[in-house]
């Protein structure tokens, strides 16, 4: 019951920022991009409910525009990362030794390298385009969730349905996609909503030095990045906002991912 109060208020709080994001130039009282240099490090006011920053700009504004870009980025890169989890399942599980030998090697491989300084450089050459990015964290990110996959998948393939289907001439590719993995939904779900976690806080910390997406696109990370001198300014708004939308919507995602079936069931 406990758990159930959690998870709800944090499904409140996801569908909150999701409304937010996709109502951003609805919601937003200013252009997250127009710079007053009147009103330049203002503490929060009936006007600018968050402030602003250095440079006079609404932070609620660019809050709202940041969720969208993390939102984009969680979703996007989560689903790049069980796309290409779920394939490297279907080829290690082909009735070969070699393939399996082969992929249990590579995997560790991967594993053993420092993802997060292939993502900064790869990040860096690429000039931080938003798509490079989702596309760079989707790459980088799935050897986990291909070992997890993969597990259930060697225990699914033993199940008494699964034998009946070889019977009935099914395919392997027809095991894995439409027999073994629709029942691991719930292990699914689970996985997108940790990679869309990570993959928020990772672009998030791209920004935050500087070799993620480029300033167009505005993000939580972009904006702490920008508010590393505001403390010494005495602007604590600049650092706070951003920071707890970003700690609540990353957390959020690890909540909404421990259900089963998305109705707040543990696993």
């Amino acid at each position: 019951e406990e758990f159930m109060k959690i998870y709800k208020f944090f499904l409140a709080v996801f569908v909150f920022f999701v409304i937010l994001a996709v109502f951003a130039p609805f919601f937003a009282p200013f252009d997250p991009n127009f710079s007053d240099f009147q009103n330049v490090n203002l503490a929060p006011s009936q006007t600018h409910i968050f402030g602003t920053d250095f440079m006079g700009r609404d932070l609620l504004s660019r809050v709202f525009y940041a969720l969208r870009t993390s939102l984009i980025v969680g979703v996007g890169a989560s689903f790049i990362t069980t796309l290409i989890a779920s394939f490297y399942a279907y080829i290690a599980t082909l009735n070969s030794n070699f393939i399996k030998e082969l992929f249990d090697r590579l995997i560790d491989a991967f594993l053993s390298l420092p993802s997060i300084i292939f993502i900064m450089i790869f990040s860096s050459i690429s000039g931080g385009r938003l798509f490079t990015i989702i596309l760079i964290i989707g790459l980088c990110s799935w050897m986990q969730s291909a070992k997890v996959i993969l597990g259930a998948l060697k225990t699914m393939l033993k199940s008494d349905f699964i034998a009946q289907a070889k019977i009935n001439g099914a395919t392997h590719f027809k095991l894995i996609f439409f027999e073994a993995l629709p029942n691991l939904k719930a292990l699914l779900f689970t996985l997108f909503g940790i990679n869309a976690a990570h993959a928020i806080a990772m672009e998030a910390t791209l920004s935050f030095f500087g070799v993620g997406s480029d300033l167009s696109a505005i993000s939580l990370g972009l904006m702490l990045n920008e508010s590393t001198q505001a403390l010494f300014m005495g602007s604590w708004w600049v650092v706070l906002f951003p920071g707890v939308v970003l700690f609540l919507l990353i957390l959020s995602f690890a909540i909404l991912s421990t259900s089963s079936n998305g109705k707040g069931i543990k696993i």
